[in-house]
């Protein structure tokens, strides 16, 4: 087992039996101590005084998962304090993402548009409407789910361990 991640998630990653999920490959990051966007763009540059990132609609880094489709905002800055996405929510079953996930730092959640269910270990299931917001300790195992099959979008962020800035 990597830091969280199985033996066996990682041969059907290899074998390509399987994406590799977004929390899994922060968890890369962290043991190879790279940003997470080292596995999306060769040409990120890092957060500097006075540096921004625009992502405009449509662009971004397309990742697909087991868990969702996203797209990962601000891809071409490396070491960054947050990590916005915009994700795609279909699934409708903990078993067919592979159950609750956690990672180090904050998470704030935004659903742009549908019905999102948000499942975690310490609290009954929450369904959160388009314009509802959340913010919550990442550590907390947790998964999002689709309430109807109908796809939930939403807007993601999260923060580094350490918080917003260290």
């Amino acid at each position: 087992q990597l830091n969280g991640i199985s033996d066996a998630t990682l041969s059907r990653v290899e074998n390509a039996q399987t994406l590799v999920s977004a929390h899994n490959l922060y968890v890369l990051g962290k043991v190879l101590e790279v940003d997470i966007t080292a596995f999306y763009a060769a040409d990120t540059s890092p957060i500097r005084s006075g540096i921004r990132s625009v992502s405009r609609q449509g662009e971004g880094q397309h990742v697909a998962t087991a868990r969702y489709h996203s797209t990962i905002l601000g891809a071409d800055l490396a070491d960054k304090q947050m990590h916005p996405a915009i994700d795609i929510i279909t699934a409708t079953s903990l078993e067919a993402i592979g159950g609750l996930a956690s990672h180090s730092g904050e998470e704030f959640l935004y659903v742009l548009s549908g019905t999102l269910v948000l499942h975690s270990a310490h609290y009954a299931p929450l369904l959160l409407n388009t314009g509802d917001s959340i913010y919550f300790d990442g550590s907390m195992p947790h998964a999002y789910l689709s309430s109807d099959g109908a796809p939930a979008r939403i807007l993601v962020t999260t923060s580094s361990e350490q918080g917003v800035v260290t």
